[in-house]
């Protein structure tokens, strides 16, 4: 009958897709699955039970990531370049950013998101999203602009978009205690970028 059956494959293949009805007897196999079906899957199975955030935590978390991405546009020459910037964040804030976002994708065997950002438009969108559109730039006294870098010419004369990433994961870090294995999960964003450095003129 249909409830043995299910408990077999349960037994053999305890691995489910959450997109659909396939079961894998590893987590390899799942994820080689996800890789092939849902490459760019954009739906969160889950999204109805996480928790709804007041606007003073989300205002707080915006206030933090312009903070800190402010404190990386310094005006020495070891600022430049790509930068990997980590913050703790809760999952639900994650997906009220940034789950309309056309870069936005989800991998459920990894329980991991991303929101990829392209060009100038890409740009824009993150500074709608803190509420803040010079996000991104920053100018001292005397004339010299450090700024993410959203597009760069190749080496044929070509304007090339470059991303801005951002990424959520949760991570498990093991703990013992009294003979006791404690689990603590993280709730992590990553975001990358390139930053650049040019000497602007002061009116």
């Amino acid at each position: 009958n249909n409830l043995m059956r299910n408990n077999i494959m349960a037994l053999f293949k305890p691995f489910s897709c959450h997109l659909c009805n396939n079961s894998y007897s590893s987590k390899s196999s799942l994820r080689c699955h996800e890789n092939t079906k849902h490459n760019i899957n954009r739906v969160v199975p889950h999204h109805q039970h996480l928790p709804k955030l007041s606007e003073g935590i989300i205002n707080h978390f915006r206030a933090v990531l312009l903070h800190d991405i402010n404190s990386k546009l310094g005006f020495h020459r070891s600022n430049e370049g790509l930068k990997h910037l980590q913050w703790n964040f809760p999952e639900s804030l994650f997906y009220t950013f940034f789950s309309n976002e056309s870069g936005f994708s989800y991998r459920p065997s990894l329980r991991k998101y991303f929101c990829i950002f392209k060009g100038q438009n890409g740009y824009d969108r993150i500074g709608t999203i803190l509420g803040c559109n010079s996000w991104g730039k920053r100018k001292n006294e005397i004339g010299c602009e450090t700024f993410v870098l959203v597009e760069e010419k190749d080496n044929n004369g070509n304007l090339v978009e470059k991303n801005i990433e951002f990424i959520w994961q949760e991570k498990s870090i093991t703990k013992q205690a009294d003979n006791k294995v404690h689990y603590i999960s993280h709730e992590i964003l990553k975001c990358i970028l390139e930053l650049c450095r040019k000497t602007v003129e002061i009116n």
